[in-house]
């Protein structure tokens, strides 16, 4: 009887709605292979060890990051990064550079293999603002190329880029910051191009 009693009062609960379940989180990442002129025409002759990301302690998390009104951030609900910030954006960065240099090393091989230079880049912003009724993606950061063997940094420089979101879509939000990550990317493509010239 307490059996059929407790099966009857679970159905309610879940015919009324009042058994909820939590809502689904949806996980992004940057998507660059989804640009057409991704094709590489040359490898460079050059390896490349990429340095883990400086970030802000804001992107040290997964949290998609939105700021709503000025000096204020707050984490997107059910939404967030496949991985913390500025590990995503380092995966990004040897993800595009693999096929277009000799060899690129994540941070950890530093001392396993031999490399030309390393690149260093600290996160600022990758962050959904919001400004008036306007919605932006910002993509904010500075970056150098240091050679091996120590010195003055072969590049160094700083992208920083507000981008027009329509409505704030989130998804339409992440299609256009990896279209940010892919243009500073082939910026710094070009600046490795000319350094190795």
């Amino acid at each position: 009887m307490k059996n059929k009693l407790c099966q009857t009062i679970c159905a309610l609960l879940l015919l009324t709605g009042c058994a909820s379940t939590a809502p689904k989180t949806t996980v992004y990442t940057l998507e660059l292979d989804k640009f057409e002129d991704m094709v590489v025409e040359e490898s460079l002759p050059v390896s490349v060890l990429v340095e883990n990301c400086g970030v802000r302690e804001a992107y040290k998390t997964k949290a998609l990051i939105a700021s709503p009104a000025p000096y204020e951030l707050t984490k997107r609900a059910n939404a967030e990064w496949a991985e913390s910030a500025g590990t995503l954006l380092n995966s990004t960065i040897q993800s595009y550079l693999s096929p277009r240099c000799d060899k690129v090393l994540p941070p950890d091989w530093k001392t396993k293999v031999a490399y030309d230079c390393s690149i260093l880049v600290y996160l600022e912003a990758m962050t959904q603002v919001k400004r008036g009724k306007n919605w932006f993606a910002v993509l904010r950061l500075s970056y150098e190329v240091l050679p091996k063997k120590g010195g003055d940094a072969i590049i160094s420089g700083r992208f920083d880029k507000a981008v027009p979101v329509s409505d704030g879509d989130l998804n339409t939000y992440v299609m256009t910051q990896s279209a940010l990550a892919k243009e500073w990317l082939d910026g710094l493509l070009v600046k490795l191009k000319k350094a190795n010239e």
